[in-house]
């Protein structure tokens, strides 16, 4: 199943993500209160945050592959062994890989990679390997690092699935039999990859500003499985550790599979496994097993995560090995985290076919700390595509899988339900606040679904959402966005141990209706251009200044390229994405015939209109908005808890 299964090859080293952090605050969107401080670094909320001349460039960074596993289990991680050891983990030629950009200000939580090429070279710069990342959203945002968060500011770690589309085998693949063995195997010359990143560094005072680490993974890609996720089982987190109110889960998922008819099991725990530092070193010693068990584990609402300690009785589990991260240095970048175990006893696989496989930590007494479990009845559901930008009268079709210990769910149900609409609000962590913050999934009619579906042989379900027509629910920023709940027929509701923000949810932009004009002129385009000379001072500044229409048509047919290239292209305009296809149809008919009809009003020094505050009566925010909330502020800096924890799993 994807990446986990075998042959398997990892690589480790850092990421950079030059990201723009003006356009992560909601109100920056308003042209008519922006300010030119905007555009300056600040600490937390203020002024543009602490990137705001970022690129939203994404790229490898100094990563090599550490060693393969081939399909017989053996590990080769000796270059004399196999020629791929050791080799360079690059990006694109010549340019950045690509792209990483959030879908909207109100909903950074699915970071996107856009134009990522992977590719891998030998020593002599000749090509082995390469491969187009389709864009994929990040998943299982969640807490990675106990120690030492103030140096880099980002305790957090977050994982991208997704496949590379039209590899290429370079001429020296066929030295390496780790390449020869993934060709065979693989299907529709598509292979599977992972990227884990963590560790990443907002701090401007040290060299590893804006890098983060990597761990990284390929493997097989076969048909009828997802493209964006791994069809795998999942342990989720339960335990929690840390300072109130908020105590961070750890290990908070983990995939892993089963493969009974060699008696193998993979887990990847370079998703959640707890650092001490943002290079990937742990100093814990706690004894770490995997277990099967006896009897089923549940745990009512209140009760899960928790932060009160699960002790199991040892006759209540049956183990099957310990992680051997104490065994190795430098054990999870050497190994990305990803753990087998082979032959397994008969015993073994027959009870891991239908009971809840465990992470528990272990001390000199008969009970174990319950860390992980599986899912209640061992369920599994999740969209495929499950982030999507959409237009008036356009239809995208989402794919959600469900799984029960890790095989198809055939013919079972899916339900699915909009989120009910969010009050309009200030935004009370700038002060005074700029201007309101308006409420999410709002007009509820803005988009069309089914409420139901329903899962084929292979465990599929398709849904088919269209876009209506809305116009400026949010006023100052395009469109809105939209969150559609589902489960399998209430099994999400019965399990709370399924973390994370939305795990279950598919979010939506939806761009409002904008018609093309016959002959468009600069005021037709002017609110686009000037947000974009806003948000994007790295542009205004280096480049072109997109708020006055001079400036424009001198650099026009720089920007028709840009703004023509295919969608999945780094050069493609706007970096966000965020442009309905009508709207940058319009821009490119004015740029073919720009017409200039109003005065260039950039005056950097126009009075600054406040919004009068809201008062209580436009409502309270939900508790998934909360949440949300919390989260996008621990994301991009901003009341962040870096605990020094020294006792995570002593009992």
């Amino acid at each position: 199943m994807a990446y986990l299964h075998l042959p398997r090859l990892t690589f480790s080293g850092d990421f950079v993500s030059d990201v723009s952090t003006v356009n992560n605050d909601v109100q920056h969107f308003n042209n008519e209160t922006f300010e030119t401080s905007f555009q300056l670094p600040g600490q937390g909320g203020t002024n543009g945050w602490w990137n705001p001349e970022g690129g939203a460039t994404f790229g490898f960074e100094n990563c090599r592959v550490m060693r393969v596993t081939k399909e017989d289990g053996t590990v080769i991680a000796d270059s004399s062994l196999d020629a791929i050891i050791g080799q360079f983990v690059v990006g694109g030629e010549g340019r950045n890989s690509g792209k990483m950009v959030d879908l909207d200000p109100d909903n950074q939580m699915v970071s996107a990679l856009w134009g990522v090429t992977f590719r891998i070279l030998n020593t002599r710069n000749e090509l082995l390997l390469e491969g187009k990342v389709k864009p994929t959203s990040f998943r299982d945002l969640q807490n990675r690092q106990y120690k030492g968060g103030k140096v880099n500011g980002q305790p957090l770690g977050a994982s991208w699935s997704s496949v590379l589309e039209d590899v290429i085998w370079g001429e020296q693949a066929t030295t390496s039999q780790f390449l020869t063995e993934l060709r065979k195997k693989t299907h529709h010359n598509k292979i599977s990859i992972n990227l884990n990143g963590f560790g990443y560094y907002y701090n401007h005072n040290h060299g590893r500003f804006s890098y983060g680490r990597m761990l990284g993974s390929i493997g097989p890609w076969f048909e009828n499985e997802p493209e964006l996720f791994a069809p795998a089982r999942r342990l989720y987190g339960v335990h929690k550790s840390g300072d109130s109110p908020r105590p961070p889960t750890w290990f908070g998922g983990s995939n892993f599979i089963l493969d009974e008819t060699n008696g193998h099991l993979a887990i990847d725990l370079g998703s959640s496994f707890p650092v001490c530092d943002p290079l990937g070193n742990i100093d814990l010693s706690t004894q770490f097993h995997l277990a099967i068990s006896n009897t089923p584990i549940t745990y009512s609402p209140s009760d899960c995560p928790s932060g009160t300690k699960v002790l199991l009785p040892e006759s209540s589990l049956s183990i099957i090995n310990q992680i051997p991260y104490l065994q190795q240095e430098n054990w999870l970048n050497q190994t990305s985290g990803i753990v087998d175990f082979f032959n397994l006893s008969k015993d073994i696989v027959e009870s891991l076919k239908n009971r809840q496989l465990l992470l528990v930590a272990s001390n000199k007494s008969s009970e174990y700390l319950l860390i992980a479990r599986e899912a209640i009845n061992g369920f599994y559901c999740r969209a495929d595509n499950f982030v999507q930008s959409i237009d008036t009268n356009q239809s995208v079709t989402v794919n959600i899988y469900a799984y029960q210990y890790g095989q198809p769910l055939v013919n079972q149900n899916i339900t699915l339900k909009m989120q009910p609409p969010g009050p309009t609000s200030p935004k009370a962590d700038n002060n005074p606040p700029i201007c309101d913050i308006y409420g999410n999934n709002d007009p509820q009619d803005g988009l069309t679904f089914a409420q139901s579906c329903v899962t084929n042989e292979n465990g599929l379900a398709q849904i088919t959402i269209t876009g209506n027509s809305i116009n400026k629910p949010r006023h100052y920023i395009d469109g809105q966005i939209y969150w559609i709940d589902y489960d399998t027929s209430g099994t999400t509701s019965i399990d709370p141990a399924i973390p994370g923000v939305f795990p279950m949810s598919i979010t939506a932009h939806l761009r409002d209706d904008f018609s093309i004009p016959k002959q468009p002129v600069w005021s037709d385009i002017s609110s686009i251009m000037i947000q974009f000379a806003n948000l994007y001072p790295i542009m205004s500044k280096f480049f072109i200044n997109f708020a006055d229409p001079t400036s424009v048509i001198a650099k026009k047919e720089i920007l028709k390229f840009a703004f023509t290239r295919d969608i999945t292209d780094p050069i493609y305009m706007p970096v966000t994405r965020d442009l309905s296809e009508n709207k940058r149809l319009t821009i490119l008919k004015w740029l073919d015939n720009p017409i200039i009809d109003e005065p260039t009003a950039m005056n950097a020094d126009k009075e600054i209109r406040l919004a009068p505050a809201l008062t209580s009566e436009t409502g309270q925010l939900t508790d998934q908005q909360v949440q949300l909330r919390a989260a996008t502020r621990l994301k991009n800096g901003s009341e962040i808890s870096c605990p020094e924890i020294t006792n995570l799993f002593q009992f």
